[in-house]
């Protein structure tokens, strides 16, 4: 289905007219070098992504297209490896026989793997025997946290994350007892939010005001204290690993290595808001050892409007973050996902910034932090693992664009105020929850897809729903609905209300006295040419 959240033109004068309002700082006019090297890295690894093969395994170097041709037509680290064994007795016996042919740079014990930069590809093949398995090493980027081009009528989220997660004020018990791990930039003291200790995989200068802000935003979203910034769990134990650099350049090698150090410390829920288009087989590994010992991954989709996720949100062992704005309508630079991926705000969403500042900050990485925070809550609230409080969250996630799953808001929106009241009887909440354009194409006619869903805990039904659109008003009749059904509406609209570049407009209300109004109505727009 072609619709209002599939690839659009991007609004590049829009774009900037909403940076300067909003206030965009991130350091970018003081540092315009560092702004350019990252900028330049992520093109290289976007431009670079349909060239990498879907699994990394290396088996030899080639040495006939000049050094280390694999790595470079990969985009991978160029003049280095990993090396995984399937015991520590393998690791150390290559050890000894290896000398100082190879330069050992890190060690995964957990893992039993390498790291190894080498100078001479022969050297490097003569020391294999066949008994290991060897990868790349791929650049990870913190993604622009101006996020991307998006629709003309998308909504900031501003300062209103509890309303939207369905919480009617900030509770700082939310949270507690939960131990949350991010892997970013690292994160300064702000007073947005209390202690946060730092672990670092990558050196830091002691001037703050020289961090990168990535890793100070994310942790906002988690642990925020106060109605500017407003976070999902304030209550929660959070440790930072600085992985990337000022420049917001990590790699998968060093982001597999604080998954593991995560894990073994015994973090509940790690977040994960940078990305790679290259799959580490150590990467792979770190993932899967920390499924093995109860850690929930969360990781964002991306901010490249691609059809597929990032890495290592694309693993199925983790839970993909996408980007939705303030009315849960996908965002056009958000990646696809994995239907089993969850919906949070991604566009001017209220963070804290080094220097006691506020920004807004957008991406799918506002989205990642949102989500594990919303486990994090949900965990204390009900006495919960954290597979148990996710799997809450998918039992009472909010329909977000088609009926059903799908690549683009996967399961559903967050909605945390929905599981903690989920034991409250009689909630009575009808929403219209989703409404999705689908302009003319191919012979068919252009239409309106109207989903309402029961957000409570009381069946309902006889509600009176009114659908605005260019062809006029269609008066409609919502039948009995049990608590978390969605109905679906789908309306005819006149092919000539898109023609020459106009835009398409489309409200739907529905009459109903229930517990929360601000979801009995929606307005959707799309023009003519996007798509």
């Amino acid at each position: 289905m072609i619709d209002r959240r599939t690839s659009r033109f991007f609004v590049t004068g829009i774009i900037l007219v909403l940076s300067v309002s909003l206030g965009w700082w991130w350091g970018m006019s003081s540092k315009p070098a560092t702004a350019v090297s990252r900028a330049d890295e992520r093109a290289k690894v976007v431009e670079r992504k349909s060239s990498i093969p879907s699994r990394d395994n290396s088996s030899v170097a080639n040495s006939g297209s000049g050094f280390d041709a694999d790595a470079r037509e990969r985009g991978a680290r160029e003049g280095q490896r990993t090396l995984r064994f399937s015991s520590a007795a393998e690791l150390e016996a290559f050890l000894a026989r290896a000398g100082d042919r190879v330069t050992v740079m890190s060690r995964l014990d957990a893992l039993h793997a390498l790291r190894i930069r080498f100078g001479k590809e022969e050297d490097l093949l003569s020391l294999l025997d066949g008994s290991e398995e060897m990868g790349f090493i791929y650049p990870v980027v913190a993604p622009d946290p101006r996020g991307g081009a998006v629709q003309e009528d998308a909504m900031a989220l501003g300062n209103q994350l509890l309303r939207w997660l369905g919480l009617e004020k900030l509770d700082p018990k939310l949270g507690v007892g939960v131990k949350i791990a991010i892997l970013d930039t690292g994160v300064v003291p702000h007073p947005a939010y209390g202690d946060v200790k730092n672990v670092f995989l990558v050196p830091a200068s002691a001037d703050f005001s020289q961090w990168n802000g990535h890793g100070t935003a994310v942790a906002s979203l988690i642990l925020g204290n106060s109605t500017t910034v407003p976070g999902a769990a304030p209550g929660a134990e959070l440790t930072s690993w600085r992985i990337a650099d000022d420049q917001g350049i990590s790699d998968s090698w060093l982001m597999a290595q604080a998954i593991v150090q995560a894990a073994e410390s015994g973090h509940q829920i790690i977040s994960i808001s940078m990305g790679s288009y290259g799959d580490s087989a150590v990467l792979r590994d770190a993932v899967t050892l920390a499924q093995s010992r109860g850690s929930v991954i969360i990781a964002s989709s991306g901010n490249d409007g691609m059809s597929r996720a990032a890495y290592p949100a694309a693993y199925p062992q983790v839970v993909a973050s996408v980007a939705v704005d303030a009315q849960n309508s996908h965002l056009l630079f958000s990646n696809q996902a994995p239907t089993s991926a969850l919906a949070t705000p991604g566009w001017g969403v209220s963070a804290a910034y080094p220097g006691d500042q506020v920004t807004m900050f957008s991406g799918t990485s506002a989205s990642a932090p949102i989500l594990a925070g919303s486990i994090a809550a949900v965990m204390s609230s009900k006495n919960l693992t954290a597979s148990q409080a996710l799997g809450q969250l998918y039992r009472y996630a909010n329909e977000a664009g088609s009926v059903g799953p799908d690549a683009f808001t996967g399961a559903g929106a967050v909605n945390v105020g929905r599981v903690l009241r989920s034991d409250v009887p009689n909630i009575v909440d009808a929403a219209v929850a989703s409404m999705v354009i689908t302009p003319p194409r191919s012979g068919k006619s252009a239409q309106v897809q109207v989903n309402v869903q029961n957000q409570g805990t009381a069946a309902v039904g006889n509600l009176p729903l009114e659908v605005r659109t260019p062809g006029g008003t269609s008066s409609l009749m919502v039948p009995l609905m049990a608590p978390g059904e969605v109905k679906s509406f789908t309306i005819g609209l006149p092919n000539a209300a898109f023609a020459n570049g106009a835009s398409v407009q489309v409200q739907g209300s529905i009459a109903s006295e229930d517990a929360y109004f601000w979801n009995n109505q929606r307005a959707s727009s799309l023009r003519a040419g996007e798509r």
